[in-house]
C-alpha cells in the first residue's frame, strides 16, 4: 500500500504559522516543521516560494530578515543570527520537484514522513533552522539564507543571492545523510547530438537505413558502454582517508547517458532522414574526459550547450586549507554524535557550484531520506533529529575555533 493510502482525509494546509503553538514558533521541532513545510506548496515548476518564505519569516520574527528576489514569486529569504565575522552561511532550498496534490498531505509510516520535500528539502531546512534557534550565543556570524529554484539550476536562488552577500563557509542543505558529507560533484554536460539516415517511403525503404533506427542503435551502444565505464579512484580516496574519512561514491555509475528528450520524422509512412536526441551527461571528477570523447563519438553530430566542470574537495580552486578548516568541524561534529562521517562524491549536482566558483568552501549535509524526486519521498524522523544535532555542534565548534582567533 502506498503511503498516502494511509490518511486519505488528510487535507491540505498551507496555512503558514497556525498549527504550531505560539509558544513554540521561536523553535519549532524539527518534525513538526517538516511537516508544516510539506503542506506548503513550492513545487517547481512554478517555483512560487512566496508562502514558504512568509511562513519561515514568522519563526525568525525577532531576527534581522531580508527578502532578495531575481524573479517575482521566487523570493530567497536571509535571517541574521549574529553579525560577525568570520561568517558560517547555512543554506537549503524552499522549492520542490513536481507532485501530484495527495504528496502536500504528510503522512508517518515506520519512523518516517512522506510527503513533498520530506528530505529534498524541507528536512534539511527543519534542521537547520533548530539548529540555529537552539545555539548559545555567538561571536562569530551566522546567517540562513533560504532559497528558491535549486531544482531548475539555483540562478534565482543561492546564485543570486551569493552574488550579492557572500559568507567566508557555507553548509548546504541536501540530504546526505547524519554521517555523511557531501564533498564531490559530477561533471555535467548538456548536448543535443544530431543522427542522420536515409529518407524514403515506408513501403520503398528499410526502416533500419533511417535516423531513428540509427539513433537507436547509438542510444543503446553508448548506455552500456557508460556502465562498463569504470575508473580508478584510488588516489582520490586515499587523499579523504589522510583526512580521516572513507569516500563513497552515490550513483548509478561512475558516467551516465540520459537521452532524455528524442525528436525525429516529418511523417508517419516517411522513414525519417534524422533523430535528435537532447542528452544529459555526468561523470565522477575521477573519469577523464577523453574517455567519455571516445565513447561518444560516432557517425553523429554534435552541440554542446552546457558544460558544468566538477566541484568539490581536491577538484576546483577552493583553498584546500579553507576547505579542510570547515570540514574537520563538520567530521568533529559528526563524531561527537557517535557516528562515523563518510565522504560522498555524487554523480548529482547542487548548489555549491554557485558558491564554489567564488574560492568559499562550502559542503553539503542533511537528514537521509530516501525516494526524492519520486513519489515515496521520505525522511528518516531520527535523521531529522540527529542533522540538527550535528549542525547546532558545527555552530558551537565554528564559533569556539574562529572566536578565538577574533578574541586573540
Amino acid at each position: 500500500m502506498h503511503p498516502f493510502d494511509l490518511d486519505q482525509k488528510a487535507k491540505s494546509n498551507r496555512s503558514g504559522l497556525r498549527n504550531i503553538e505560539p509558544s513554540n514558533r521561536s523553535n519549532p521541532d524539527p518534525l513538526e516543521l517538516t511537516k508544516e513545510l510539506i503542506k506548503i506548496d513550492s513545487r517547481n515548476p512554478p517555483g512560487i516560494t512566496t508562502d514558504v518564505a512568509e511562513f519561515l519569516e514568522g519563526i525568525f520574527s525577532s531576527y534581522k530578515t531580508r527578502i532578495i528576489e531575481k524573479e517575482e514569486g521566487k523570493p530567497n529569504l536571509i535571517i541574521e543570527i549574529n553579525k560577525g565575522k568570520p561568517e558560517l552561511l547555512l543554506t537549503s532550498h524552499m522549492d520542490t520537484v513536481p507532485a501530484k496534490d495527495a504528496l502536500l498531505n504528510p503522512v508517518i509510516v515506520d519512523g518516517k514522513l512522506y510527503g513533498r520535500g520530506a528530505c529534498d528539502a524541507k528536512g534539511c531546512i527543519a534542521s537547520i533552522i533548530h539548529a540555529s534557534l537552539t545555539s548559545s550565543t555567538l561571536e562569530c556570524g551566522l546567517k540562513l539564507a533560504f532559497t528558491s529554484d535549486e531544482e531548475v539550476g539555483g540562478i534565482n536562488g543561492l546564485g543570486f543571492v551569493f552574488e550579492r552577500m557572500k559568507s567566508d563557509y557555507v553548509i548546504i542543505g541536501e540530504p546526505f545523510g547524519a554521517d555523511r558529507i557531501g564533498v564531490l560533484q559530477a561533471a555535467v554536460v548538456s548536448a543535443d547530438i544530431t543522427v542522420k539516415g536515409n529518407s524514403g517511403h515506408t513501403a520503398t525503404l528499410d526502416a533500419r537505413e533511417g535516423a531513428i533506427y540509427k539513433a537507436s542503435e547509438y542510444i543503446i551502444k553508448v548506455i552500456e558502454e557508460f556502465s562498463n565505464l569504470k575508473s580508478d579512484y584510488s588516489a582520490f580516496a586515499e587523499k579523504f582517508r589522510r583526512i580521516g574519512l572513507e569516500l563513497e561514491f552515490r550513483g548509478i555509475n561512475h558516467a551516465v547517458f540520459n537521452p532524455a528528450i528524442i525528436k525525429g520524422g516529418i511523417k508517419r509512412n516517411v522513414v525519417a532522414p534524422e533523430c535528435q536526441i537532447q542528452c544529459d551527461i555526468r561523470f565522477a571528477p575521477w573519469i577523464e574526459q577523453e574517455k567519455i570523447r571516445e565513447i561518444l563519438t560516432g557517425d553523429v553530430d554534435f552541440k554542446i550547450n552546457g558544460v558544468l566542470k566538477p566541484y568539490g574537495l581536491f577538484v576546483d580552486e577552493v583553498e584546500v586549507e579553507r576547505d579542510l578548516e570547515i570540514l574537520e568541524i563538520l567530521i568533529e561534529s559528526v563524531r561527537s554524535q557517535g557516528m562515523r562521517p563518510c565522504a560522498v562524491c555524487s554523480i548529482g549536482v547542487g548548489d555549491t557550484r554557485h558558491v564554489r566558483k567564488h574560492g568559499v568552501p562550502a559542503f553539503y549535509y542533511g537528514p537521509k531520506g530516501h525516494g526524492l524526486h519520486g513519489e515515496e519521498e521520505y525522511v528518516m524522523i531520527r535523521e531529522l533529529y540527529k542533522s540538527s544535532n550535528v549542525l547546532k555542534e558545527v555552530i558551537r565548534k565554528f564559533d569556539e575555533k574562529f572566536g578565538n582567533e577574533v578574541r586573540g
